[in-house]
């Protein structure tokens, strides 16, 4: 599909306002149907207005692409009000009557400020970079969106649920053949160093964590262990779920500038090597491998309902995280481990 035809496009350039190039334009369209159903799928009415159709003023998002080249062209989104707050506003402004205090004028304006704020809060969430239309042009109204970016909530989300179920296996951990009602064995003591080598790694990134990413990351620890802990009760019934993971959160979250996901990465990674590595008086090889991949497998799912984005975002995490492992055998864990489990090609 052609979007600007040679002779505008010859005009607009010899005018000093040229077109971006083709590509870059369906790029932008492509890009502009996704935050429309990321817009819908939030709850928000939104549409696109496609090119040579007609002026559109339905009420709610209006999703629209600026062809033209330079740092306001791309994907924006302005918010219409419904008819009857457009009119009353509209017809204060007639000749004769428009006053800058007019209350209708100041509602419909705050109305848009505020939906244009939700729009960004929306879109940002989502993993798109936005920014207030007017930075870029004074002209402009609404949001402007320059592209994705990962989700960072996502990524931490994923991490924190492979954190906090790798120490809770480690916990409950007895060999295959021991009898639950005989005290744990001498393999206990490695497995207890194991996870608290993982709580101590997510206890020292909070000190350097802002304060919002602190409370952040300790609101979602929190959550997610009594989800898992509710999930637990469902499968093994009210007094055989284990009940430390309702305790967990206290103990990662002892009073933390690195990002949540980096800290929860060199937790996972730290916890998934020293798994794999501990010898057979800690963890049965056998259990070992059971442990690895059913957390594995788990990230995995998540990643197949995420945008590339996310799984590139979380591939350098664990790369970066290799890089400042200190001990030998886990940093030569770490680095192979994004291509060990499929999620990195060798030569990516």
């Amino acid at each position: 599909m052609t979007y600007i035809d040679t002779r505008t496009r010859a005009n607009a350039a010899e005018s000093g306002v040229p077109h971006a190039p083709e590509e870059v334009i369906a790029e932008w369209h492509a890009l502009a149907e996704t935050v429309c159903g990321e817009l819908r799928h939030a709850g928000l009415p939104a549409y696109v207005v496609h090119p040579g159709a007609p002026a559109d003023r339905r009420a709610g998002a209006c999703v629209s692409v600026d062809t033209l080249d330079g740092p306001a062209g791309g994907v924006h989104v302005d918010w219409n009000p419904g008819d009857s707050l457009t009119d009353a506003a509209l017809g204060c402004m007639e000749p004769g009557r428009s006053q800058l205090l007019e209350p209708v004028i100041e509602h419909y304006v705050r109305v848009g400020s505020l939906m244009d704020e939700t729009i960004r809060s929306v879109l940002t969430l989502a993993g798109f970079r936005t920014r207030d239309a007017v930075e870029l042009d004074d002209l402009s109204s609404g949001t402007h969106v320059a592209g994705r970016q990962p989700r960072q909530w996502y990524l931490e989300y994923i991490l924190t649920e492979g954190v906090l179920g790798l120490i809770a296996a480690l916990r409950s951990y007895r060999p295959s053949g021991d009898d639950p009602a005989e005290p744990a064995g001498a393999g206990a003591e490695g497995t207890a160093r194991i996870a608290g080598r993982g709580i101590r790694i997510v206890q020292d990134g909070r000190h350097r964590l802002t304060d919002d990413d602190r409370r952040e990351l300790d609101r979602v620890l929190r959550r997610l262990a009594g989800a898992m802990h509710s999930q637990d009760m469902a499968h093994k019934g009210f007094w055989k779920a284990d009940r430390s993971l309702l305790e967990l959160p206290d103990e990662l979250c002892l009073p933390a500038r690195q990002s949540p996901a980096r800290v929860l990465t060199a937790a996972y990674l730290a916890l998934l090597g020293s798994i794999e590595s501990a010898g057979e008086d800690t963890v049965d090889d056998d259990d070992a491998v059971e442990i690895t991949e059913a957390s594995t497998g788990t990230l995995l799912r998540r990643l197949d309902q995420a945008p590339d984005e996310d799984r590139r975002e979380l591939i350098r995490l664990f790369r970066e995280a290799a890089r400042d492992e200190t001990d030998p055998d886990l940093k030569s864990f770490a680095t192979g481990f994004p291509e060990a489990i499929g999620l990195a090609d060798e030569d990516e």
